[in-house]
């Protein structure tokens, strides 16, 4: 008889099966970088693979809830195509990314949110732009979906060349100090506080007296 303790057991499985299989297995090598890596504070990916320790259960449940639009949406949208997973290199180093729909001239980004943002968050802009170089198209919708009301919100983005050039120089570095071992440079933000390496993160140390407002303000 399946007891309450081992039900948690199967939910928490379930949950790491559908993060592990988006992912293509823990950690990958140094030569592979994801989408959502360079999107989001360097050295936070570099502890997350130099740590060699996947995510804890609740972790992983919080990550692939992020993700809830996307699967409730995969099979009951409409429009377009979904594509799990798409490699493409930039000097050597081979960058992954999943986008949630390719039509023929865009793609869509669904993200569940507690309440929908006047504008989309910089990290979301940055991935529709690695994606954008990805599937080779010319502009993206990023759409929130609220958890707290069901409002939703799709606002478009335009290709920008620049912000890629960017974003691949982004890839070189991270994938350089896994091969290297040298921990990248601290991206202080108000995320800082709620980062779980933060314990063993020297980034208030390092950007103390340093000028951190234009990281604050983004």
């Amino acid at each position: 008889m399946i007891s309450g303790e081992l039900l948690e057991k199967i939910v928490y499985t379930s949950f790491r099966r559908a993060w592990e299989e988006d992912r293509g297995g823990f950690p990958p090598p140094s030569d592979i970088v994801y989408v959502t890596e360079i999107t989001q504070c360097l050295r936070k990916s570099w502890y997350r693979r130099t740590l060699a320790e996947p995510p804890s259960d609740n972790k992983v449940v919080l990550m692939v809830m992020g993700d809830g639009a996307h699967f409730l949406l995969k099979e009951s949208f409409p429009l377009g195509a979904g594509e799990e997973l798409v490699e493409r290199e930039y000097e050597g180093v081979k960058i992954r990314g999943r986008v949630d729909r390719l039509l023929e001239d865009s793609l869509i980004e669904f993200k569940t949110v507690s309440r929908i943002p006047k504008q989309p968050y910089d990290s979301h802009v940055a991935q529709s732009q690695l994606y954008m170089w990805l599937f080779n198209k010319p502009k993206a919708y990023i759409v929130y979906v609220s958890r707290s009301d069901g409002r939703v919100k799709a606002y478009e983005i335009a290709r920008d060349e620049e912000a890629i050039a960017s974003l691949l120089q982004r890839v070189k570095k991270f994938s350089d100090a896994l091969k290297k071992g040298a921990i990248p440079e601290p991206e202080q933000s108000k995320l800082c506080e709620y980062c779980e390496y933060l314990n063993i993160c020297s980034a208030r140390e390092e950007t103390n007296g340093k000028d951190t407002s234009a990281t604050e303000s983004s």
